[in-house]
């Protein structure tokens, strides 16, 4: 898998204003912008900031090239990019002010923190460009989030060298890159997105789509391109396989599980089977496979290795971190470089001073005719813990349950589980939908999971 041979030189993120200035980074609705536009917005942006001594700052941009210039100032000017998005009330507390391109972003929402919305700053007094770049990254670290799908999302903090060497790792098992073009349909703001649409882009001088791009259609805009696609399971299981194929250079996948007839879809439609990517915010990436046959294993990414003990959990080894890693994933070993991934280690939750297996729930629920998918979460009511229920049925049975009202739909799956689950593990409050929401790196975040509750305040 190494290929080293075609190793090409990679621009650290320090030289990015450093490129010819006529070099293009990204298109917006098909423009150009280059080195020299980029180079511009960050000593503006820098200006506007030098003038504040606030240090945390949510770094909220729609635009991804807005988010490279908002990264890059805040970095220059020696203060900590938060990769947050702020409509979160919960994720307040890690940041003082905010650096938005909105330009309808409301301040009144936001009453004790500084914005700066990069729309409304003023072009004069900018500092000299070769001031900025002679001095350097005055800071060398940001903050990113977990994708919260057991949780509140959990900050992460990352240095700046820990993710140029994400990128050499990446291209040193993968090679050189050929493609003239990166699109994505995942955002800029999660550590897979950041990563690969963000940074390997800009490390490998390559251009970038600022605009998420989630649909076959648009995405056939760009065919005359070589195309690397970065995008989710969920994205390509939803690929209409009688559309004309689009060949990409490759497709690079990342964020769940990806079925090996999803993969075959994914070649039909875009004429390569998918790049996989296994990988967490906290680790960065572990591991890679393309599935040219069904149950195709896991391949560690050079200079990775995964230590397995007896009865505990496998343990990462990784030039990515500064110490080991406890993975939350059953690992089957096969040898050295090589792995199966068999599900999550359980999810454990306590109720009423018993342990309780989500896991172990979601697998008998799944195990029904009635049920697609389904999810398990703890819910807070009366300051004690209960359990709720998100499923969505299986399509022979949909028209069926139809008839059942919601509190008869609940009685329904009670009475099926009664007999495989205890009292405690069977949940107490019930959401059936049509779909599991999904975020923009194709996860069910815990928030979003929790919002099916809070709407809609019920017994059930």
């Amino acid at each position: 898998m190494v290929n080293t041979s075609e190793s090409t030189t990679l621009i650290s993120l320090s030289k990015q204003l450093l490129r010819p200035k006529h070099e293009i980074v990204a298109f917006r609705n098909n423009q150009p912008l280059t080195v020299g536009e980029l180079k511009k917005q960050v000593l503006n942006i820098t200006h506007a900031l030098n003038n504040t001594p606030k240090k945390f700052w949510a770094l909220y941009m729609q635009d991804s090239f807005n988010f490279v210039a908002g990264l890059l100032a805040l970095l220059y000017s020696g203060k900590q990019p938060i990769l947050v998005n702020p409509q979160l009330k919960e994720m307040n507390q890690h940041y003082d002010a905010l650096l938005v391109d909105d330009i309808q972003f409301s301040n009144q929402h936001y009453p004790n923190k500084q914005i700066v919305n990069i729309n409304k700053i003023e072009e004069n007094d900018i500092i000299s460009e070769h001031r900025l770049i002679a001095s350097g990254f005055k800071h060398q670290t940001l903050t990113l989030f977990t994708s919260g799908s057991t949780g509140l999302p959990k900050p992460i903090e990352k240095s700046i060298s820990q993710l140029e060497l994400e990128i050499h790792i990446i291209e040193s098992n993968w090679g050189k890159f050929k493609n003239n073009l990166f699109i994505a349909s995942v955002s800029h703001e999660h550590m897979y997105g950041l990563t690969f649409k963000i940074m390997l882009p800009l490390s490998c001088r390559i251009p970038f789509v600022c605009e998420p791009v989630l649909y076959q259609e648009q995405l056939a805009t760009y065919y005359h391109n070589r195309i690397i696609y970065i995008t989710t399971p969920s994205i390509i299981k939803n690929l209409d396989d009688k559309l004309p194929t689009i060949n990409c250079d490759k497709v690079v996948s990342s964020g769940g599980k990806l079925a090996y007839e999803n993969a075959l879809l994914c070649k039909k439609s875009y004429g390569v089977l998918p790049n996989e990517v296994y990988g967490s915010s906290e680790t960065g990436v572990i591991a890679t496979r393309q599935q040219t046959q069904g149950n195709m294993p896991w391949q560690l990414f050079s200079s990775i290795r995964i230590q397995h003990q007896n009865s505990k959990q496998p343990l990462l080894i990784s030039p990515l971190l500064t110490q080991p890693e406890p993975l939350s994933d059953e690992i089957k070993k096969i040898d050295e470089n090589f792995f199966y991934l068999n599900g999550r280690i359980d999810k454990i939750v306590k109720i009423s001073e018993n342990r309780v297996s989500l896991t172990f729930i979601e697998k008998q629920l799944n195990q029904l005719n009635e049920v697609a998918e389904n999810i398990v979460i703890p819910l807070e009511q009366n300051n004690r813990t209960i359990l709720g229920a998100i499923i969505v049925l299986s399509h022979p049975y949909k028209k069926i349950l139809q008839q059942y009202n919601h509190f008869e739909l609940i009685q329904y799956f009670r009475l099926l589980l009664k007999d495989e689950l205890s009292l405690i593990e069977i949940p107490k409050k019930w959401r059936f939908v049509e779909s599991l929401p999904k975020n923009t790196q194709g996860k069910s975040a815990y928030i979003d999971l929790k919002k099916l509750f809070d709407a809609q305040k019920s017994n059930g």
